[in-house]
């Protein structure tokens, strides 16, 4: 039986890429995301691939419409190897003009779902002490832009919280993961084209040399 995927956040770009990526490596991919359109659209490509993929929708930041998703995955399959999380709040307001609600706001979509995802799989990966949480972060994270502050501060959050997921999961043979994306994600770049993005979401998944990988 093949490997499972879940990417949430699903859409073009990063998260298509990774899901043809893991697709063309047997992976069933199952995608979460807010637009049943987009969605269907998404899924139908990769089918035309010869990718066994489904969809569901769900907002990444709603626990419980994260749980229904999960249980009619769980309806198709009995485990997910992988979780892609890959949801955040694209926005460009200066931070000064934020406010501490919408800061939370927006925490809870581009940081806090992936502690929603992690509590949903992470009993049946401790019974089989196996699994991955692939993160996607940002080079804000590094390089703060007070343009785009809530979605620097929410980069931050993935790169911590990969190492210290990682770190705390890692004698239970659970790998938590980042790839760093230091720039504009565009189709005509080499370094920063979703096909090489989702390379390295491979190789940092199969190897695991480190929680972190740069681009």
């Amino acid at each position: 039986m093949s490997k499972v995927i879940v990417i949430i956040g699903a859409g073009n770009g990063i998260s298509k890429s990774v899901a043809e990526k893991f697709g063309n490596e047997q992976f069933s991919v199952c995608l979460i995301s807010r637009r049943k359109e987009k969605l269907e659209k998404l899924t139908a490509e990769l089918i035309e691939q010869g990718i066994d993929a489904y969809y569901f929708t769900a907002d990444a930041g709603d626990t419980d419409m994260m749980k229904d998703a999960f249980d009619q995955i769980w309806e198709k399959f009995d485990f997910v190897d992988v979780v892609h999380y890959n949801a955040a709040k694209l926005k460009q307001v200066n931070i000064i003009n934020e406010t501490s609600d919408s800061l939370t706001r927006d925490f809870k979509l581009n940081v806090g779902g992936v502690m929603t995802a992690l509590k949903l799989v992470l009993p049946d990966m401790e019974k089989k002490n196996s699994g991955a949480i692939l993160l996607t972060g940002g080079g804000f994270a590094l390089q703060p832009n007070p343009n785009f502050g809530s979605l620097a501060i929410g980069k931050a959050g993935i790169r911590n919280l990969a190492q210290s997921l990682n770190e705390a999961l890692k004698e239970k043979q659970i790998f938590v993961g980042t790839v760093t994306v230091c720039g504009l994600v565009s189709e005509q770049s080499q370094q920063h084209s979703p096909k090489n993005i989702a390379d390295k979401f491979w190789e940092l998944y199969t190897e695991r040399n480190n929680w972190e990988i740069q681009v």
